[in-house]
Order: structure tokens, then sequence, then C-alpha cells
């Protein structure tokens, strides 16, 4: 916690300089009023910090990063030994899988290519970042109280990283009882020489638990982070980093009001808002949330890199989100989910009325908060001997 919060004194003093600046620059140009609203930005959106915070119960070493790489890649967690962390988090799609529901089990493919008849519930959120999952401006943050999932069912990367192996659509299939899931997966591992030998070195005790897979596969996913975008540049002092249509776009997210609830670093509150996003048309039910339809609101960095959109994936691009958005600011309820009404939509989505030139600026703004700059290396070969990353080879 003290490097986070010398970082963000610092970020906040360099940010000070750089708006000097920029405002003595504007001027020149006859551009001031632009940056006129961004003197207290960093109360609102903020660059991500250098290093991510990692609980005290679960140091980073490079043994441990490197066996939850090998876990996340290999499908031997899986019931039917066919989908990997890897299959529906994947580096070619941002750590996403470019579907609006994932397939999990008995799937066949990657990505847009990948078929098979089970979904998932949910779109795939990226892995990208996730390290920062509920950090705030102030840098009240915790690793071991970070939400996860559209729902905030899991609170840490710990935590998050087993609930998928218990689905029977993601991971687990059919063929294997909840109930004894984990308890097969330790079989395994425990009949897998190399397993056994890494869970020695990283952990110091022969025994394999599923608390210490969850920790190795956490510790490489703290690893994956893309915090060096042109915005995070630029609100560190490098004022060429954003181009005019971007830094207006900057401040139209603000006065719109869409960093009510994207805002901090990650340009999430990581609370839970009802926005009327219809139904997917290829789940045999409705999805209602937490209650009232509400799902958390999702981080808007490198949103390029992982369409398509919203908790299942009925926005597939970033012109159909602003679209929606502007369509309940007017009232429209053609495009809402049919369970619920106008009213029952967050009062924050409802303000956000936007005319073409601002949606174009503000999505010129959200393509400045991608950083393709991420670890996108894929192991050779898994220690089961099993597919890299699953069934994803048509």
């Amino acid at each position: 916690m003290k490097d986070l919060r010398n970082y963000i004194s610092i970020k906040r003093i360099t940010l000070f300089s750089a708006l000097i600046v920029v405002l003595f620059i504007s001027e020149g140009c006859g551009e001031s009023e632009v940056f006129n609203e961004v003197e207290n930005i960093q109360d609102i959106i903020a660059p991500l910090p250098e290093y991510t915070p990692v609980p005290e119960n679960n140091p980073q070493t490079a043994e441990k990063i490197n066996l939850g790489k090998q876990l996340f890649w290999d499908p031997i967690l899986s019931g039917n030994k066919d989908v990997a962390c890897a299959t529906c988090h994947h580096p070619e799609k941002g750590y996403a899988d470019a579907l609006d529901l994932s397939i999990g089990v008995n799937g066949i493919g990657l990505g847009e290519q990948r078929r098979g008849i089970v979904l998932a519930k949910r779109n795939a959120n990226t892995i990208i970042n996730t390290a920062y999952n509920g950090i705030k401006n102030d840098d009240s943050y915790t690793p071991q109280s970070a939400p996860m999932f559209w729902d905030n069912r899991a609170m840490s990367l710990e935590e998050q990283a087993l609930l998928p192996l218990l689905s029977k659509e993601e991971m687990r299939g059919t063929a294997i009882p909840e109930n004894i899931l984990y308890d097969s997966i330790i079989n395994r591992l425990n009949q897998i020489e190399e397993y056994k030998l890494a869970f020695k070195n990283v952990f110091g005790e022969e025994s394999i638990s599923m608390e210490k897979v969850a920790q190795a596969i956490a510790s490489f996913e703290r690893t994956i982070i893309a915090n060096n975008s042109p915005f995070d540049r630029y609100i560190r002092g490098d004022v060429n980093a954003m181009n005019q249509q971007q830094i207006n776009g900057m401040n139209a997210f603000i006065n719109v009001g869409c960093a009510e609830c994207h805002s901090g670093p990650m340009f999430s509150d990581f609370e839970l808002h009802t926005i009327g996003v219809p139904d997917n048309p290829k789940l045999p039910s409705t999805d209602s949330g937490v209650n009232t339809y509400t799902f958390r609101t999702p981080s808007l960095r490198n949103l390029p890199l992982t369409a398509p959109y919203m908790h299942n994936g009925m926005h597939a691009s970033l012109q159909e989100v602003m679209n929606f958005y502007e369509d309940v600011a007017e009232g429209d309820t053609d495009d809402i989910n049919v369970h619920i009404s106008i009213n029952d939509i967050d009062p924050l989505a409802r303000q956000l009325e936007m005319d073409n030139d601002v949606i174009d600026e503000i999505i010129a703004f959200i393509e400045a908060l991608d950083d393709n700059n991420f670890d996108k290396s894929i192991p050779a070969s898994v220690p089961s001997g099993l597919p890299v990353g699953g069934n994803i080879h048509n």
C-alpha cells in the first residue's frame, strides 16, 4: 500500500505541472476552454499505478507465477480435460474470447471461430488489469477484497480463480459432480511429477490443495497488466500523448456524466447498476443479475481489444454502446430489457444525453485507454501433456 500511496502522490504533482503546461500551450492555440474543466481530473479519473498490490498471504515469486501460468493454460483443471482458463481468456483476444457468450466445455476453436452448443451465461471479462479491481482514486484498495465477475460474487483473484472450474457450462461439464470436482483435480495433479515438484518448490511442501492452485493462478494473473495507455501518459505529464479529439472526449466523458460510474484508475466504481441491457436471445431464460437486472460497472480499459460489450455481449461495437445510452437518455424503451421499465434504470444512466459529435469524441477518448503492451506469451507445453489452452484448434 505504501508504494501505491507514494505513486498516487507523485502522480498528482506531475498532473498539476502537466496541466499548467497544457493550459499555457492551448492559450496560444485559441483552445484554452478545452482544458477549463480538467484541473481536478485526478479526483475523477486517474492513471494506473506502476505496480499491482499483492496480498500479504500470497506474495509473488517467479516460481509461483510460472506455476500459475502453467495451470492457467492447462486443461487438466476442467472436468473433460478440454477447457483451460486460457480457452476463454486468450492473449490474442485481449485475454477475453471475442464472443458474446463464452463457449466452454465440449467446444472447439478459438474466439470467433469457436463452435459448441454449451454457452456460458455471460460475456467473458478480460484478465488484463484485474489485479487492480476495486482500486479507487484515494488508494483505498486491498487485493483481498477486490470485486470480481459481473455480479461481484467473488472478492479476490484467489477466490475468482476457482469458481469457473465448478461451472458446468464453463469448465466442469457434467461428467464429474460438483461436490467432488476439486478432489478429482487434486488427484490428477498428484499424478503428474512435474506439478508435484513445482508445488513443492513454490510452497515448501508436497501436498497440493485447491487453495494453492488458486494462489498460483492469481499470482500469474497479477502480471497481466497494461498501465501505460496514451491517457496514462497524458495524465502523468506527456501532453502530446493524446490528440485534440481525445482530449475533447475526456472532457465530454466527464461533463456528460460517464465518469459518475466509470471513475478512478480502472474507470469503474465497481458497483452494481441497472442499465437495461436486453437479454441475449441465445440464453434459454432471462438473466436478472443480482437483483432487478443489476450488473457491475465494467472497466473501460482496453475495450478495443475485448468486444463485444455488456454483461451478455449484446453490443458489438462502442458505437452501439453509446447509441444504447443515448436511447436510454431519450426514454426510448425499444432497446431496453423487456422485464424492466425505463424508471427501473439507474438515473445515472438516464442522464447520458449526447449528440453524434460528442459520441465520436468520447469513443476516441476510450480508445486512448488502450495499451496493447501486455504479456502475450504462450507456453509451448503444459505438464499434463494436454493441448495448450484446451481444444482451441479447429
